[in-house]
C-alpha cells in the first residue's frame, strides 16, 4: 500500500470524538517505496494532513513544527493498518521511531485504531 493511500484510510479512519480534547501536531513519515511524509494537524475534533516534503530542502526552507515525529517503515505500515501489529507494540518495540512525547504518541491509538485499542 502506497503512503498517499495510507492517509486516505487514516482519513476514512479518524474519530473526531476521540480527538476532541486534542490539540497536537505530527510529523508522520512513510519510510521506503511509496514512502512520504505528511504535517498532521488534530485540534477540537479535526484533522488534517498536509503534504510535507522531507528532501532537497534547502537551509532558508522553514522546517515544520510538530509536538511529535513519528517514522515507520512502509511494510510496517501496512502490517500495523491492516491490524497484523498493534499500533501499541509497534511503538513500545521500536517498530515506529517516535520523538517528542510518547504520550501524545499513544493518544493516535484510539483516534485512528478503535479496533486495536479495545483489544489492549
Amino acid at each position: 500500500m502506497l503512503a498517499d493511500q495510507t492517509i486516505d484510510e487514516l482519513r476514512k479512519r479518524f474519530k473526531p470524538d476521540a480527538a476532541r480534547n486534542l490539540s497536537a501536531t505530527y510529523l508522520i513519515t512513510v519510510r521506503g517505496e511509496g514512502g512520504g511524509a505528511w504535517l498532521t494537524k488534530i485540534a477540537e475534533g479535526t484533522c488534517e494532513f498536509i503534504p510535507h516534503k522531507v528532501s532537497g530542502s534547502t537551509a532558508g526552507d522553514a522546517q515544520p513544527v510538530a509536538d511529535c515525529s513519528i517514522s515507520v517503515d512502509a511494510a510496517d505500515l501496512e502490517l500495523i493498518m491492516s491490524g497484523r501489529l498493534s499500533a501499541m507494540t509497534a511503538a513500545l518495540s521500536g517498530v515506529l521511531a517516535i520523538e517528542g512525547e510518547l504520550g501524545l504518541a499513544m493518544q493516535l491509538v484510539p483516534i485512528f485504531f478503535e479496533e486495536q485499542a479495545q483489544i489492549l
